[in-house]
């Protein structure tokens, strides 16, 4: 069982994060949402991590621990909140797990 000191740091899951996101937007996010994090994301791109939403296990399975994972958001800053988020991810923080879900914008109201 993996204990809190275990676990990669929270720096390393966001830096684990943008290197995904930056490797599968191109092929992920719709055409036009690619266009928007192209011209702003150097100036208003951010990530966030989150508690683990409950929604996960209906996305991924029951069979992951979810305490053993941090969920990233990355979109663009807005006002105290990344407006638009482009994805959600799902990441274990267990070196010995290693394991990424992925949640990409597709409409103006829902990510899939």
């Amino acid at each position: 069982m993996m204990t809190q000191q275990n676990l990669l740091s929270l720096e390393t899951v966001l830096e684990t994060a943008f290197e995904i996101f930056a490797e599968m937007a191109p092929d992920n996010l719709e055409y036009d949402d690619l266009m928007l994090f192209e011209a702003r994301f150097e100036d208003e791109g951010g990530a966030i991590v989150l508690e683990v939403n409950r929604d996960w296990p209906e996305h991924v399975g029951a069979d992951v621990d979810l305490s053993q994972c941090a969920e990233v958001q990355i979109g663009l800053a807005g006002d105290e909140v990344l407006d638009p988020v482009f994805v959600r991810m799902l990441i274990s923080r267990d070196p010995e797990n290693k394991f990424c879900h992925m949640l990409w914008k597709r409409s103006p109201t829902q990510l899939h």
